[in-house]
């Protein structure tokens, strides 16, 4: 149990003797001797405010017994709050984290579904007491008091509410084109992708597949995921022959069973279906996997969050929303398919189409000294999913940036990767020369270098080995043949290596 506002209970034990005033309570704790007794100030039925000798006191009244004729009459102390979002987020995502927040408290969790949009959530202590009553309803309700609510939205939503404490990023998620297992094509262009829900290609042949007509599977137009699609510059209404589907599960079921079936889903719903690398004319390629998508790497890349505010909020919640931000939880929806915001980290060996890439566009590169090095330097390396880029100033971290360091910096903090020697590294687009892009890019990573080196008030990190290096455009992930793939090659890579 979470006794945080039992502010002395941990700290001290005391006993307080005088006369029972007419308002004065004895609050003792129901997992040790300890007792509090005080002037009852106010109850709002979460908290007990009391003032003792030590002070104005808060106190958790899930933690405690009153006793004394001032002590309130208690029905019921359950948190009684509503979720509101889509039904396979929700069951596949919240549910997961509210299961593995309750067995932290030794709770136990009861779901009952009411109907195929509409279920109850009961979460109740081993002694019986009722931690919380929680509604789930769809996301088109109108909003309630006290609500939790899950929706989803692009990297331009991260950065736009970089600083809004009432919505919370918690997991990572991509749009995706599914295949079956057993049909030919390894990949396919984001040009492509709009060709087929266009109509303009309506056949497997002409993208290197079977002479068969592409079966396209789709979301509904209402649902969340279109609505992200749109968002993402994905027109679904000119694919008037799709199949749509209310469930993207088994939208991603369907295609895996077509052998001719191009299904659009989300990477977390993908199941048994085959998700489709990316690979683009300059022979860019991203695989869809929990790293390029966590880093944001991957251009469909969006985000889920949940949108509250906090003082409106029963404590459950509000406590529920402080342990989304706790590595276990980050490992729950890890496991849950959902790439959490948590640092993810891939070693060079997996990354070789980045420099096959790099040889493709500039064959030179082989006998480039400074290519080499990169090679060298980050061989036995790996890279950590925080991938910086700047706003228009070329100084400063874009918001979305802003939190991902922040994330970095929060694990430094722990001591991890204490042992280890951070790889700084700089890459710029190819858009100015050899040296000009070298000198950037070695900027852009000594602010990063400096920005972590002034989060560092207690001089925690005096031990930490740190290397800044510009590589200039040696690196590329993306063409750059339109604004997001030159803005995509402008970055700056956080690497780690064992020090010897």
């Amino acid at each position: 149990m979470c006794l945080h506002r039992l502010l002395t209970m941990s700290l001290v034990m005391w006993t307080y003797s005088q006369a029972v005033l007419a308002d004065q309570v004895t609050l003792k704790s129901t997992s040790s001797p300890i007792e509090l007794i005080g002037e009852l100030k106010s109850f709002d039925n979460e908290v007990y405010v009391i003032e003792t000798d030590l002070g104005v006191l808060e106190v958790d009244a899930r933690t405690v017994t009153c006793s004394g004729s001032a002590c309130p009459s208690i029905i019921n102390l359950a948190s009684e709050f509503t979720i509101l979002g889509n039904q396979t987020v929700i069951n596949n995502l919240l549910v997961p984290l509210l299961e593995s927040y309750s067995y932290s408290l030794d709770a136990d969790i009861e779901t009952a579904i009411e109907t195929t949009t509409r279920s109850s959530i009961k979460i109740t202590a081993n002694d019986g007491q009722e931690f919380a009553r929680i509604s789930v309803r769809p996301q088109a309700e109108p909003d309630l008091p006290s609500t939790l609510k899950i929706t989803s939205g692009t990297p331009g939503d991260l950065s736009k509410n970089a600083n809004n404490a009432n919505k919370l990023p918690i997991a990572a998620d991509a749009l995706v084109a599914v295949t079956s297992g057993i049909n030919p094509v390894k990949s396919i262009s984001l040009n492509t992708l709009h060709s087929v829900l266009s109509g303009s290609i309506i056949n497997w042949k002409e993208i290197g597949g079977p002479d068969a007509k592409i079966n396209v599977y789709l979301p509904k137009k209402s649902s969340d995921l279109s609505k992200v699609a749109n968002e993402l510059g994905f027109d679904f209404s000119n694919a008037i022959d799709a199949e749509r589907f209310e469930d993207l599960e088994t939208l991603s079921k369907t295609a895996a069973n077509d052998p001719y079936g191009l299904g659009i889903t989300s990477f977390a719903n993908r199941r048994t279906a085959k998700a489709l690398p990316i690979l683009e004319s300059c022979g860019a390629y991203m695989r869809p996997n929990a790293f390029n998508i966590s880093s944001g790497n991957y251009p469909t890349t969006f985000y889920y969050y949940l949108e509250a505010m906090p003082e409106t909020l029963p404590i459950f919640a509000r406590e529920f929303l402080d342990y989304i931000g706790e590595a276990q939880a980050k490992s729950m929806i890890d496991r849950q398919g959902y790439p959490s915001l948590s640092i993810h980290e891939n070693s060079l060996d997996n990354q070789g189409n980045r420099i096959v890439h790099a040889l493709l566009n500039d064959a030179s590169l082989a006998k480039n000294p400074d290519f080499n090095s990169m090679l060298l330097t980050l061989n036995g390396a790996r890279q950590l999913s925080t991938v910086l880029r700047f706003d228009e100033t070329g100084v400063r971290l874009n918001p979305q940036s802003s939190v991902v360091l922040k994330a970095l910096i929060s694990e430094l903090l722990l001591g991890n990767y204490a042992d280890q020697t951070l790889i700084i590294t700089g890459f710029t687009d190819s858009k100015r020369s050899a040296a000009e892009s070298k000198r950037i890019s070695k900027s852009s990573a000594t602010i990063v270098s400096n920005l972590i080196k002034n989060a560092d008030s207690d001089a925690l990190f005096s031990d930490l080995r740190v290397e800044v290096i510009g590589y200039g455009s040696a690196s590329p992930i993306a063409c750059e043949d339109t604004p997001e793939g030159v803005n995509a090659n402008n970055r700056v890579e956080i690497w780690v290596k064992d020090s010897l």
